[in-house]
């Protein structure tokens, strides 16, 4: 199961992160349709982990969910689907987001836009060293987005594992209702070290 929450970890950070360039403001739905990593299709083994957390989620009582919130909290209806909000402001926005793992340190991502599509690349130290790089290619089509991407990471010991995803976005309307949109979700995040007694933490990340 290592692989499976590894590859649960890169969509996550996936979906959160494409948020811009193209995509109009309002709720959002993202579904995997393609995960491998190392060739091994890695999506039966997080759907059997989803739902695991979603029977988990349901045992919850209301206090107890809006203390996990996060991407808890944003689980669409099916499995292994999310939803997220995005504001006005991050609509507006004409350089697009790339996915980057959670907590790496990422270069300034490369990026090239050709009408509706738009190519980029990635390279990032991730927690723990190594590093990390990338291509992918988003398509914007109406109130749908495709997101491709292929991966390499190398640890460092110098084994390296593959990633390949795709993940589709879909458009389910102006209305966000208790979805806090991406950026305040990031600001929050951000400042959220501040906040309480001071306490022993990871070194600053970008």
């Amino acid at each position: 199961m290592k692989k499976a929450a590894t590859a649960a970890i890169a969509l996550g950070a996936l979906g959160a992160a494409q948020a811009a360039g193209g995509l109009k403001a309002g709720l959002w739905e993202s579904r995997p349709v393609r995960m491998t990593v190392d060739g091994k299709d890695m999506l039966p083994q997080m759907r059997q982990a989803d739902e695991q957390m979603r029977a988990m989620v349901a045992r919850m009582t209301p206090e107890q969910r809006k203390q996990v919130g996060g991407a808890l909290g944003n689980r669409g209806a099916e499995p292994l689907t999310q939803r997220m909000c995005i504001s006005a402001e991050m609509a507006a926005r004409e350089q697009p987001l790339v996915p980057r793992p959670p907590g790496a340190d990422c270069e300034q991502p490369k990026f090239e836009r050709a009408g509706n599509r738009t190519r980029f690349e990635l390279a990032c130290t991730p927690r723990g060293g190594g590093t990390l790089t990338g291509k992918g290619e988003t398509t914007v089509a109406g109130d749908l987005v495709t997101t491709r991407l292929d991966s390499t990471r190398t640890d460092k010991a110098g084994a390296r594992q593959t990633t390949s995803t795709e993940t589709r976005l879909k458009w389910l309307g102006a209305d966000c209702g208790d979805a806090k949109p991406l950026d305040q979700l990031a600001r929050q995040a951000a400042a959220a070290p501040a906040s309480g007694p001071p306490a022993p933490a990871p070194a600053p990340r970008k």
